[in-house]
């Protein structure tokens, strides 16, 4: 018998030609598919003006990356790292608030700074390194070389061990338990307020009654930040020292992460001797492009001998914490007078940046500033390689037992040498630097940050 097909399935055979045919004739060459329009971007303007600064004034500018695409990176701080390049470990940036708040020293905080004596002391037990005038803390009457024991009824120990420390600190409110230089407990609660931070912890005069044997008075200033909002801070401090008539200098930078370069100048200019006025401080070299800023990126010595000390030597006390600015008056002054450098090695930051604002010249209320690494420092001598940091003259772990002042081991191992001509002996162990259940492990510090350290220069 032979295979004869439905007359059903023919017509529906039929039918689907006849769809089909009309499918096809129906897309005329005019039609064009839909094309759905790219989103807009809508960092497409500041991603630009990145780009445009880091293939510009950056100091390695010939080797960011150009094969970006822009509008798949969701952030401008995650835009502005992809065009940071191997070796550059300084550059950064941050929103416009941050920017003026660090300006004029108005932050959300407890006041106070905290660290570990781990170096030397091998003690891991979590101490106050120092407290801001006015703040929380210091109303409390908390003092540098406190031991923070508890919080919220909780050990330090625990929460380090359970990583949870630092997040706990940060919250606005909460329980702390201190031990004092007693070993005396005290705990309160506190909530982080709105503080106005200073550009420096401490200022004073030590006379030969204070510490017997000294021959004349010697100046101590704990300068913590170069704010160029804050010159006051330094003249004030200079001319106290001018009255009083010292002839040595006790500059303590062993947390001062740098600043401006118009601070850097003024402290500069006045405690210089009198033999170094008119000498070059520091010397910019710029990327290629910008070579001709090299002469005018000149810091030298002006002096104003009515408002200027002329000292026999200084001091200067450095940790890992002393980076860009602090680095630059140490190596900048070392040639030109009698610098002593005492505690350990700086964080090693020998370039700067500058202040990028956008939009673009808007200082005053930035959406975000950039701080591209655009020149790197050198001396007088044309030293500046230092990104490994400044090796100090004198050795000497910091004394985070006691506060600043006469019994801070730092300021009396000076003193003993304007006395003496020599360093005294390294401080012995204290019993309490001794746990045996204490978890081994180091807090966050400001100067663990890749973005640390800052010599900035407006343009």
């Amino acid at each position: 018998m032979k295979n004869r097909k439905s007359p059903h399935l023919l017509k529906f055979i039929f039918t689907l030609f006849l769809l089909s045919s009309i499918a096809i004739l129906s897309c005329s060459k005019d039609d064009k598919p839909t094309i759905e329009p790219e989103p807009v971007d809508p960092l497409a303007a500041v991603k630009k003006y990145t780009f445009e600064i880091m293939t510009d004034i950056y100091y390695w500018y010939d080797l960011v990356p150009r094969n970006i695409y822009a509008p798949n990176v969701k952030t401008i701080f995650d835009y502005f790292d992809t065009l940071l390049v191997k070796q550059d470990r300084w550059s950064w940036m941050m929103t416009g608030e941050q920017y003026l708040s660090s300006e004029t020293g108005v932050v959300k905080s407890y006041g106070i700074s905290l660290g570990q004596a781990v170096d030397y002391y091998d003690d891991y037990s979590v101490r106050v390194r120092y407290v801001h005038p006015n703040s929380p803390m210091d109303t409390k009457g908390v003092k540098r070389g406190f031991k923070l024991t508890h919080l919220n009824g909780v050990s330090v120990n625990s929460l380090i061990s359970d990583g949870t420390f630092n997040s706990v600190f940060a919250r606005e409110n909460n329980t702390f338990t201190f031990l004092d230089h007693d070993n005396k407990e005290v705990s309160f609660d506190l909530s982080a307020q709105v503080i106005n931070t200073r550009s420096y912890l401490k200022k004073m005069v030590i006379t030969p009654n204070d510490y017997p044997g000294l021959s004349h008075n010697i100046g101590y200033f704990n300068y913590l930040s170069f704010k160029a909002q804050m010159l006051d801070d330094i003249s004030d401090a200079i001319q106290m020292f001018k009255d009083a008539n010292i002839k040595e200098l006790i500059l303590d930078l062993r947390y001062n992460g740098g600043g401006d370069s118009r601070a850097t100048s003024l402290l500069a200019n006045l405690i210089a001797k009198e033999s170094a006025n008119g000498k070059i401080l520091a010397k910019r070299s710029h990327n290629n492009k910008y070579k001709s800023l090299d002469a005018n990126g000149q810091t030298i010595i002006e002096r104003d001998p009515s408002k200027s000390l002329n000292l026999d030597r200084i001091y200067i006390l450095t940790t890992r914490g002393s980076a860009s600015a602090s680095e630059v008056i140490l190596n900048g002054l070392k040639p030109l007078m009698n610098i002593v450098q005492v505690g350990s090695t700086t964080y090693g930051k020998p370039n700067g940046m500058y202040v990028m604002p956008y939009p673009e010249g808007n200082y005053d209320n930035p959406s975000f500033v950039f701080l591209p690494t655009s020149f790197f420092t050198v001396n007088s001598e044309g030293y500046g390689d230092y990104a490994n940091g400044l090796v100090p003259d004198h050795y000497r772990p910091d004394d985070l037992f006691h506060d600043f002042g006469l019994s801070d081991d730092w300021l009396k191992a000076c003193l003993h040498y304007s006395i003496n001509g020599a360093f005294p002996p390294l401080p012995s162990k204290p019993s309490s630097a001794f746990y045996s259940n204490i978890i081994r492990k180091r807090v966050a510090v400001p100067e663990d940050s890749p973005n640390y350290g800052v010599y900035k220069v407006v343009l």
